[in-house]
């Protein structure tokens, strides 16, 4: 094999990596688009349960329906919500190491931004340069101190509390 052919191959090889790593970063904007509706939509459900759970509590009729039957969906509603919930951030981050991998792996000299990512997120120091002028972040201990996904589960939690009191009370 010549030195030419050699170099041409390794170009294909980077030029195969770059779509690649394009695919992997579009998946993982899309991923986190998906995550966000489902859990949106899961929240207006969860929502419209209450209400009519309270509707239902705050009429003169008192129908099992409402007292059992209602907290016993929303129940389901937020086991669902949580398992549809988990699959959705472990797609996200899937594609978020696919990505970093790609990126670590063969396009380090060009492009550091997943990777740098990650040590950002991590709580280390990065530095960024921009105008020729160097730069050091760092994301602060607040902004690490609550994820973004244990915060999702977190409120579905409060949910699934409030339906399971209501059972209780009831």
């Amino acid at each position: 094999m010549t030195e030419k052919s050699k170099e041409s191959g390794n170009q294909d090889k980077k030029e195969d990596a770059r779509i690649d790593y394009q695919v992997a970063t579009t998946l993982w904007t899309y991923e986190g688009q998906l995550v966000w509706s489902k859990f949106n939509a899961m929240l207006v459900a969860n929502s419209i349960v209450l209400a009519v759970i309270g509707l239902g509590i705050s009429s003169q009729l008192e129908l099992p329906i409402f007292t059992i039957g209602m907290p016993i969906a929303g129940l389901f509603f937020c086991a669902m919500w949580f398992l549809v919930t988990k699959r959705g951030f472990d797609n996200y981050v899937y594609w978020i190491r696919s990505a970093r991998e790609l990126e670590e792996r063969h396009l380090t000299d060009i492009v550091e931004t997943v990777s740098r990512g990650g040590d950002f997120a991590a709580g280390k120091e990065v530095q960024l340069t921009i105008n020729g002028e160097t730069r050091k972040y760092r994301m602060s201990w607040f902004g690490r101190l609550l994820k973004v996904e244990w915060a999702s589960y977190l409120i579905i939690g409060v949910f699934a509390v409030i339906y399971l009191i209501i059972l209780i009370y009831n």
